[in-house]
């Protein structure tokens, strides 16, 4: 049956090649995907669509002011001309300014202007019920607009004015607001206009599907079918198509624009030999995406040459690296991941909301046996919340519960630890024979009787602990959360813990956990890729307890006041030597509280065809799906 989809999505595929005349003129790049679209409306894509997958095939078509340039990961100017103005005290309110390209159009031939980025923020803003529009749109939209922003005003055409509630820092500001996505206000203020009329503004406004929406990036969608594959196309009129930037070794940046007569020099320059010299496409044409139901399938199509390569934030499977060297034609590379997978309890709920009960289930994984004998060293155990990849935000010194323990010790532990919050069983559950190939977990009757395996496992005020449900993503679209989920179930029925696992697709995953009417779920695997690595803001997007709230990241519900305190603090930090001892702190937290119990990752190996694409640089932290979609890739054929 599978094999039919493909094969229908293929023949499809040409087809329209064929009729739009690609096959024998255009440059065409065929780049595999593992699961389909879940919106095309720019509010929902950065908001509770905002899955890898979405962003594969949209991202970049809406600019920013400003933006970290990979693979340095830079801070430089987009939208903006030149850095934005020193804050300044007025009123006893902060104020600094940013100035805007000129020359910059839509792809309906109307100038970028002031308007477009304050009608942007303005729809962020509003007050909708209880919240800002940009904490009821969820997802990472409440970053863009943090609590201090008070306003964006229009100074002249091309200039905007921010006033904050205080001097912003870091979080707030240059990897906050100046980050933003921006729309155009000719465009989007009817349909958010009509969307203030209805009983959810903000519900009303990710509803709309958009048509004809003038963009101001590199590559616009112009097909999606569904279930097969989406289409976009070179933007002809894209503002930076021939736009150089060079970036130096001893960290300078020039950006060089002769169509728009922009020149900009930042850190010095030219200091010291060029690192990097980026030229800016788009070089094909049209890139087609067709979703592929396995890496097995998208392999195949790698190999025969359909495809150029497949984006994947999982990486390539081990055995099929092995396949893919023997093939003529296709390159391997391997970069350190920027991410991690992840296990995720709703605190909302029984018994997840016991501390306990979330430190017995972490002491009960076994990272290093799940790596080491089941995985064979393919995967690396992960325990802190910012990825050893990032050494200068890492904190390798946080509490890993279980670390070095047996397995019997593991449930020993696991026991003690649920006997001293008030849980209990009918038959308690204990080990026999430790360290023997006898080791088996037995209960224990209140009469001291022992039975074959322990029962009636009850929460602190002595119900029996309701059915858990532990989601997880299928073999096919993911073996290794697969697996682990399975180990979890099976470690936690050896204590009668009654959870089962459930492995299912990615979107019901998804769509499970951001529920229209809330977090519906116990416990999932999922992962996340890190946005900027420069400034891990996502420690307070994904934990702080304001983004609890529908279509937010804070899926656990996790509530806690220190670290509210510290997330806020790291936000506002003025420097990156300021935030770095807040981040260190927050990782110790979140280490000991147990709203997700970090898995692992494995290093982002990626496998293409260096005989039909190319890659200015292929050495970057999370790999080239990481920084995907890129302007500055050409296609060889």
């Amino acid at each position: 049956m599978r094999k039919s989809l493909e094969e229908v999505a293929v023949r499809k595929l040409f087809l329209v090649f064929a009729a739009l005349g690609f096959v024998a003129a255009a440059q065409v790049l065929n780049i595999g995907i593992f699961e389909d679209l879940t919106t095309t409306n720019i509010w929902a894509q950065i908001g509770p669509d905002a899955t890898v997958w979405n962003t594969y095939v949209l991202g970049g078509q809406h600019g920013s002011l400003y933006g970290s340039v990979a693979p340095t990961w830079t801070w430089l100017p987009s939208l903006a001309d030149g850095f934005p103005s020193d804050f300044v005290e007025e009123d006893g309110k902060w104020v600094a300014t940013v100035k805007i390209r000129q020359g910059i159009t839509w792809t309906d031939g109307t100038p970028l202007t002031a308007d477009d980025v304050v009608f942007t923020f303005n729809v962020l803003l509003t007050e909708v019920g209880e919240y800002r529009m940009a904490l009821a749109l969820g997802g990472n939209w409440p970053s863009y607009c943090p609590d201090t922003l008070l306003a964006v005003e229009k100074v002249d055409d091309y200039t905007v004015k921010f006033v904050y509630a205080e001097e912003p820092g870091l979080g707030e500001w240059t990897f906050g607001a100046l980050t933003c996505p921006i729309v155009q206000k000719a465009y989007w203020e009817p349909k958010f206009q009509a969307a203030l009329q209805t009983d959810d503004p903000a519900a009303s406004l990710l509803a709309v599907v958009p048509e004809g929406e003038p963009i101001l990036g590199g590559y616009q969608l112009v097909r999606w079918e569904p279930g097969a594959f989406a289409q976009v196309d070179k933007n002809p009129t894209y503002y930076a198509t021939g736009e150089s930037l060079t970036l130096y070794e001893g960290g300078g940046a020039v950006i060089e624009n002769p169509r728009l007569g922009y020149y900009f020099e930042a850190y010095g320059g030219a200091t010291g030999p060029v690192l990097h010299k980026l030229v800016e496409g788009p070089y094909v044409d049209s890139i087609i995406y067709p979703i592929y139901l396995n890496q097995d399938a998208a392999v195949l199509a790698l190999q025969k040459g359909e495809i150029a390569m497949f984006l994947n934030p999982l990486g390539l499977a081990k055995g099929f690296e092995d396949r893919l060297k023997a093939t003529p034609g296709v390159t391997i590379i391997s970069n350190p991941p920027w991410g991690f997978r992840y296990l995720a309890f709703n605190m909302r709920r029984e018994p997840m909301s016991y501390k306990a009960f979330r430190v017995a289930v972490a002491t009960l994984i076994d990272r290093e046996y799940v790596a080491e004998s089941v995985f064979q060293g393919i995967i690396t155990p992960m325990y802190s919340a910012v990825p050893e990849s990032n050494p200068f935000w890492h904190n390798p010194d946080v509490v890993v519960y279980g670390k070095g323990l047996t397995h019997a010790q593991r449930v020993e532990e696991a026991v003690r630890i649920l006997k001293e919050a008030g849980f209990s069983w009918d038959a308690e559950p204990k080990v026999v024979n430790p360290g023997t190939r006898n080791e088996a977990v037995v209960g224990v009757l209140p009469d001291g009787t022992e039975v074959p395996a322990p029962k009636g496992f009850k929460l602190p005020d002595g119900r029996y602990c309701p059915e858990i449900e532990l989601l997880a993503p299928s073999a096919g679209y993911d073996p290794l959360r697969a697996t682990f989920a399975l180990y979890i179930e099976q470690w936690m029925k050896e204590l009668a813990i009654p959870v089962k696992a459930n492995l299912t697709g990615f979107n019901v995953i998804v769509n499970k956990v951001w529920a229209p009417e809330g977090f519906d779920f116990d416990m999932y695997i999922l992962g996340w890729s890190l946005g900027n690595p420069a400034f891990p803001d996502y420690l307070y997007y994904f934990w702080h307890s304001s983004q609890d709230v529908p279509d937010g990241f804070n899926t656990p519900g996790y509530r806690n006041p220190e670290f509210d305190a510290l997330a806020e603090a790291f936000l506002k930090a003025k420097s990156v030597e300021e935030a770095r001892p807040l981040v260190f702190r927050m990782q110790e937290i979140l280490a000991e509280d147990v709203p997700y119990v970090i898995l692992f990752d494995t290093p982002i190996k990626e496998a293409y065809r260096a005989d039909e694409i190319e890659f200015p640089y292929t050495e970057v932290l999370g790999g080239i799906q990481f920084v995907w979609p890129l302007t500055t890739v050409k296609a060889l054929k």
